[in-house]
């Protein structure tokens, strides 16, 4: 059998993480999905990571590989995460800086440098992004409204959750699915707002605290500064595997305006 040829992507913010999933290859283990960014690749897609091994911002290197079942522009697995799933520091690490105090912590990019780095990528619409078959994009979102959908099944986790016996759960578990609907600012060629699934590993997380509660996932909204004043919203919008033009948002990123100096 010929093995994959691997390598390193180097220098990678970490913009955003999807909802934990269970994954066939690892026998029902959890893993998220990582959207990446640098100057010289754009954005990456990179899965399946363990909980806990990176956060938002960080600066990471990272080995990967080419998957087999997945064309999707710039997706890359992390190289033998069969095997070592349990133990993946070999293959993904934050980047290292010494504190004035001498000690060294994981590099991230601090507040005006995260805003300075949306503003410079986030030059696309919806439409564009589709139209010219991207995988990825950031979008500078405008009339954004919160939207929760009940399911229409309950299911088993669903159930069992109200006795902490269920400790998985995935997006399909959940009894309400988050939605934004917004448009873009900038020349987009839809005549209607869009409508997409929030997937965001942060959004379940905090849904997973009361899952069954709509007034409790409803609070998402105000999480999230919407239908605020002085809040500064992107978009990070990715497409689905087996629907490529179908985007869901892996991440809706805000930040509250305060007094230095932002973007108009």
């Amino acid at each position: 059998m010929t093995e994959i040829a691997s390598f390193w992507l180097k220098e990678m913010v970490v913009l955003g993480q999807g909802a934990l999933n269970q994954a066939r290859k690892l026998k029902g283990r959890q893993g998220r999905c990582l959207c990446l960014w640098s100057e010289k690749t754009g954005f990456v897609r990179v899965f399946p990571v363990p909980p806990g091994y990176v956060h938002d911002w960080e600066i990471i290197n990272v080995e990967v590989r080419k998957p087999n079942d997945d064309g999707r522009e710039n997706t890359f697995v992390i190289n033998q995460y069969e095997e070592e799933f349990d133990n993946l520091s070999k293959r993904i690490y934050a980047q290292k800086e010494i504190t004035k105090k001498g000690t060294k912590k994981n590099k991230e990019l601090k507040r005006p440098e995260k805003i300075a780095l949306l503003e410079n990528i986030s030059k696309s619409t919806f439409s564009q992004i589709r139209d010219n078959n991207k995988s990825f994009g950031l979008i500078k979102p405008t009339n954004m409204k919160f939207l929760l959908m009940r399911k229409k099944e309950i299911s088993e986790a669903q159930t069992t959750l109200a006795e902490q016996e269920y400790d998985i759960m995935n997006p399909d578990d959940f009894a309400f699915t988050p939605y934004l609907q917004y448009d873009c600012v900038g020349p987009c060629s839809s005549k209607h707002p869009h409508q997409q699934q929030i997937v965001s590993w942060e959004a379940y997380q905090f849904m997973k605290q009361n899952p069954n509660s709509e007034e409790h996932c409803m609070r998402l909204k105000d999480n999230y500064g919407i239908e605020k004043e002085n809040w500064l919203h992107y978009l990070l919008i990715g497409n689905l595997k087996h629907k490529p033009y179908t985007y869901v948002i892996v991440k809706l990123i805000r930040f509250k305006i305060e007094e230095e100096n932002v973007p108009e």
